[in-house]
């Protein structure tokens, strides 16, 4: 038993420095992502039994690509293996296997790399493998497009899937109001959506989308693209209406607020700048509005607690799991009478967690733990640290993602190695991520190498998420933060991977309010000068 604070926590004592010894460890704790991270960390570090393997299928909350591969190691099952052989081979062997693994195996993608020859023979050869099929009918045709067209699932499904070079190549094309509507039928219609708008140089696509006769079908996200693409093609009161009707099906704080900031930008109409003054979210739309108005936020806390709770393991992944299980279904009331057992300096990101979700609609918690581990740098620096982590674990620092990034700064296993290296730190367990100094100094060590290619927050919190390499693209293809009527803030609305566009404007939020606590002058419309025209460090 943990004693909490004052609470009994019922759950094993684990040691998380290394991974538990034996199946039976696992039997007895909760199902979770983090149970899934050891899970996986067993099978790729123990000699383990087919039948241990399958007990522990039995305990694992969800089985992603990487989980399936190490039970498919494991487990004598000949389905498991072939299907993740299948997944892992290179087309070209795999074109040598059976019907079964290439059906399995080949991706659109790939499909298309392919001589129109040999894409008609495994059409043929693919028969009994219905969607497969059709799809290798379609890329074997003389007009893909058109091919396309007489399918609308297979049309999103080639669409979504062939590559930014094919996707402009083959269907930058119109389409009639008839055919827009046909495919706006489909629930896949919503990211063809997104692709059209988020790859700048589809244009006959994008005009093609002013004439979609409804947007019954659509989702939210997809509706505030078309209200930005009215706004590039001068429609301002399409655009108006778009970002409205966007605004009635969007369930978060935040995506009313953007479509408020759009409103205002396409009539610069007080009254949007007036709804976004009363949101109680902290964004960088409510920002921008804060300083148009040239008032501050009254909803923001920073707390600073000096005592630490000293029967507390922040190391231990399974106790934030417990807490989450705790919170659930809890009235604000319950949940501020859990929020002060975690009033301590080294659970101060419990405490600010727990307090927003109760009172979320007053305050904006901007703590910052652990500064002891900060102070020598500078604010700059301080702030990014600050704002990234922020966004990535709400200062946990056992916090396990479904991708099975560690820790306060969520790094990925193989980046925590080789920084390690670069560090020459010896005998580096990978669970020291947990250590909010090594999460903190890690952290510093990568900004410094984004810093050296990059110019900006925005930027760098692009590359945190999504890396560097996708910045590169982005910006080389000339399409992004240069000069425009709505930038650079269009360009934030449409790059091209959703995770980072998202990741990268709460970044962006945190990062000026935490520099405005940290005492600097910065607002965002002086910072998004910074963002135009930009070029990777170091390059032509």
């Amino acid at each position: 038993m943990y004693r909490l604070l004052g609470i009994c926590i019922a759950i094993p004592v684990l040691l998380f420095a290394k991974v538990p010894a034996d199946v039976a460890a696992f039997e007895t704790l909760p199902k979770s992502i983090s149970k899934d991270y050891y899970i996986y960390r067993f099978l790729n570090e123990n000699n383990v039994s087919s039948s241990d393997a399958q007990r522990l299928l039995e305990e694992a909350k969800v089985v992603n690509l990487k989980l399936f591969r190490s039970f498919a190691k494991r487990i004598d099952d000949p389905g498991f293996k072939k299907v993740a052989a299948c997944l892992r081979y290179k087309t070209d062997t795999l074109l040598q296997k059976d019907n079964e693994c290439i059906a399995i195996g080949l991706s659109v993608w790939d499909a298309m790399h392919l001589k129109k020859e040999k894409i008609k023979q495994l059409a043929h050869k693919l028969s009994a493998y219905k969607e497969t099929h059709t799809i290798l009918k379609i890329l074997a045709s003389e007009d893909v497009f058109k091919a396309a067209l007489r399918d609308k699932k297979a049309f999103i499904k080639i669409f979504t899937s062939c590559g930014a070079k094919n996707r402009s190549k083959i269907f930058n094309r119109t389409l009639t109001p008839k055919e827009l509507e046909a495919l706006s039928q489909e629930k896949g219609f919503n990211s063809v959506i997104e692709r059209i708008m988020t790859q700048r140089n589809l244009k006959k696509l994008q005009t093609s989308l002013l004439e979609l006769p409804t947007h019954a079908h659509l989702n939210a996200n997809a509706i505030f693209f078309l209200g930005l693409n009215a706004l590039e093609h001068h429609k301002k009161e399409l655009a108006r209406t778009l970002f409205a009707e966007a605004s009635q099906k969007y369930y978060y704080r935040f995506d009313k607020d953007k479509t408020l900031f759009w409103r205002y930008l396409a009539t610069h109409e007080s009254s949007y700048l007036d709804a976004l003054m009363k949101s109680f979210d902290v964004n960088i739309y409510t920002i921008f509005a804060h300083e148009i108005r040239g008032k501050k936020f009254d909803n923001i806390k920073s707390p600073h607690i000096d005592a630490d709770a000293k029967d507390y393991d922040i190391k231990n992944p399974f106790l934030w799991v417990n807490l989450l299980q705790e919170i659930k279904d809890k009235n604000a009331t319950q949940l501020d009478h859990i929020a002060q057992q975690y009033k301590h300096k080294n659970t101060i990101g419990q405490y600010a967690f727990i307090k927003e979700r109760a009172f979320g609609d007053k305050y904006n918690y901007f703590p910052m733990p652990f500064y002891q581990y900060l102070e020598q740098y500078d604010h700059h620096r301080i702030a990014l640290i600050l704002s990234i982590a922020r966004q990535e674990s709400r200062f946990i620092p056992a916090s396990i993602s479904t991708s099975y990034a560690l820790g306060m700064m969520q790094f990925m296993p193989f980046l925590a190695r080789a920084t390690a290296k670069e560090q020459a730190l010896k005998d580096f367990d990978i669970d020291a991520m947990f250590q909010p100094k090594i999460a903190y100094q890690f952290a510093n060590h990568h900004l410094d190498y984004l810093s050296k290619h990059l110019s900006n927050p925005l930027f760098i919190a692009y590359a945190y998420n999504g890396g560097i390499g996708f910045v590169r693209r982005m910006l080389k293809t000339g399409n992004y933060f240069t000069k425009g009527a709505y930038e650079p803030y269009m360009s934030m609305e449409l790059i091209p991977y959703a995770e980072s566009r998202r990741y990268g404007k709460k970044v962006l939020a945190n990062y000026i309010i935490y520099s405005q606590l940290l005492g600097e002058k910065i607002t965002l419309q002086d910072s998004s000068h910074t963002f135009m025209a930009p070029n990777i460090k170091g390059s032509k």
